[in-house]
């Protein structure tokens, strides 16, 4: 939700947070960055000296009420968040009572999104917090408020920090909760605390963050190998505590690391790479330490970055997606005329490509596993059918023979009525279902042969074709090939190119392959054809047809219409001529 100042003014906030203030125990304020004005509960005069509700020149009058030592950090936040660096706030700090005795409080804000840097207004709260706050009961380490202020007076004294921060993670902890008990949890969470405590010693410092999650910071410039052999040590203790309770219960833990050097990073954004690390460490077998790489770290915020631009393309009717045509060609009847100028174009593969804001024309490779990884890819699968199916039907009213074939990934199978999504593209399309081709990748259904023929039953009873793509690739069970109701075998461009390339095994495999499709009445298509010399040594195999940058690239649907398509008018003039 976006606010707009002409409407919500700032008076009209203050009279909401007034009333909210009744129903808390915190104090609800509001900060006008732009004006230097605070507003805040009147309960806070019972406890600190504030002049009034309504403070002009606030900073300075803030200044008044924060412990001395607390200032530096209090300013750095703010001068972020004004600067739009950050758009909340989030400290905790210290404050003087009446008495002068210094208060711990927790003070959270946002900025509110009204996109005007003129009037930048923070709305949130602060709540006194007690020193058992900084302090974790059941390992007696520093908490995550105490790593905050750590980090925060280092950081304000040279506007950066030097050092490591390693964060490692109890290995199913929560198996082992309920296996054996939130106790004896408790005494593991106890233990590791032990262990980070003794391996920090001289180091760094020990902090409990979660119920399984620690901290171990260094800010005094130490390395990433010292991080290292940190981790090692602590597993090495780990090792010993499981010791000390008989084996009787095995954990582990996992470790990420980042480490750097005059780095004037804040803590939130050091904290986002050490997450990451941990999260590959844990996707990587657990019981290891990843360490921060920022070429995959980039690569994985591109990703973040790229899913939100999916959905936001997805949302405007998928705007930025195209689909582009690569021409399939008759390998027994290569050409239409006796010059040899006119392919005989017989089909072609669609082919989607996304014009990403800020990236420019991406390639599948590029977003097609980010598609399968959140499941926009049934959205988009059903996109692609629509459109490829839509536009074999307007071809089709110019060359009545050509097909259009459309990949099916995996995972759009898995999560989505495939049939009944083909069904409603044949619908709206009106495309004869003689005209579209279904490709898929038999290395998808390697354990799941019987699902593979069903599937390849079913769209047969539609009526469309199916191929199998990338035959060739890995383990290919020939075993069921029989039972496939397909038309194709569509042999992969590595494959193709390594007989091409003069390996043997592979063209006698290419060979015979193409020797028993044709026995089970299913024609072969050879990708990957590049160069003239690539039909020469594969034609007499016996394909059915070629695909291949030799005979055209993927193109978009205007280009592809005025280079590879053929008016049927035209066919018996080539015919003719030869």
């Amino acid at each position: 939700m976006s606010y707009d100042l002409e409407q919500i003014t700032s008076r009209q906030l203050e009279g909401i947070v007034h009333i909210l203030n009744q129903c808390t125990d915190s104090f609800l304020y509001i900060f006008d960055l732009s004006h230097d004005t605070f507003f805040i509960s009147p309960y806070a005069k019972k406890l600190f000296n504030i002049p009034d509700e309504k403070i002009e020149n606030a900073m300075q009058e803030i200044m008044k009420l924060v412990y001395l030592d607390d200032q530096a950090s209090l300013r750095a936040e703010l001068d972020l968040v004004k600067s739009g660096r950050k758009s909340d706030y989030n400290l905790d700090c210290r404050w003087l009572n009446k008495n002068g005795k210094p208060l711990w409080v927790r003070s959270v804000g946002k900025l509110l999104p009204n996109g005007d840097d003129e009037n930048k207004i923070l709305l949130g709260q602060i709540s006194l917090i007690s020193n058992e706050d900084k302090t974790d009961l059941l390992t007696g380490l520093a908490t995550e408020s105490q790593m905050r202020i750590d980090f925060g007076s280092v950081w304000t004294k040279k506007q950066n920090v030097s050092g490591f921060i390693l964060k490692v993670d109890i290995d199913n902890l929560g198996s082992i909760n309920e296996q054996y008990g939130v106790m004896t949890g408790d005494v593991i969470v106890s233990k590791v605390g032990d262990c980070c405590r003794k391996v920090c010693s001289g180091i760094a410092k020990a902090y409990k963050l979660s119920s399984d999650e620690f901290v171990c910071m260094n800010l005094s410039g130490k390395s990433a190998i010292t991080a290292q052999k940190m981790y090692e040590n602590l597993r090495r203790e780990i090792s010993e505590a499981e010791s000390g309770l008989g084996y009787d219960i095995i954990f582990t833990v996992s470790g990420g690391m980042v480490a750097f050097m005059n780095d004037s990073s804040q803590l939130d954004t050091l904290m986002k790479k050490v997450n990451y690390t941990l999260s590959n460490a844990k996707g990587n077998g657990r019981n290891n330490l990843a360490t921060y790489n920022a070429v995959d770290y980039t690569r994985y915020l591109r990703d973040i970055d790229f899913k939100e631009k999916i959905r936001e393309a997805i949302r405007n009717d998928f705007s930025g997606f195209e689909l582009y045509y690569q021409p399939v060609v008759n390998a027994k009847n290569l050409y239409l005329d006796a010059d040899k100028t006119v392919l005989n174009v017989i089909g072609c593969e669609a082919l989607i490509r996304w014009t990403c804001p800020g990236y420019g024309l991406l390639n599948p490779d590029e977003f097609i596993p980010i598609l399968e990884r959140t499941g926009m890819i049934v959205s988009v699968g059903r996109w692609i059918l629509r459109t490829a199916f839509t536009q074999c039907a307007e071809w089709n009213r110019v060359q009545k023979d050509l097909r259009v074939s459309v990949n099916l990934s995996y995972i759009q199978v898995k999560k989505s009525d495939i049939i009944r999504d083909v069904e409603t593209a044949l619908l709206i399309s009106e495309v004869n279902p003689k005209n579209v081709t279904l490709e898929l990748t038999e290395s998808g259904y390697i354990d799941d042969g019987e699902g593979l023929r069903a599937l390849t039953e079913s769209f047969a009873n539609l009526g469309v074709n199916v191929d199998i793509d990338d035959f060739g690739t890995g383990y290919s069970n020939l075993r069921y090939l029989q039972y496939l109701r397909a038309n194709t075998l569509k042999l992969d461009y590595t494959f193709v190119q390594k007989a091409t390339g003069g390996n043997e095994g592979d063209r006698k495999i290419i060979k015979h392959i193409t020797q028993m499709a044709h026995e089970l009445n299913m024609e072969v298509c050879m990708e990957g054809i590049e160069e003239k010399s690539d039909i020469e040594k594969l034609i007499e195999y016996g394909p059915d047809k070629f695909q291949g940058f030799y005979f055209g690239r993927p193109c978009n649907n205007v280009d592809f219409r005025e280079h590879h398509l053929r008016l049927d008018v035209n066919k018996d003039i080539y015919k003719k001529s030869r």
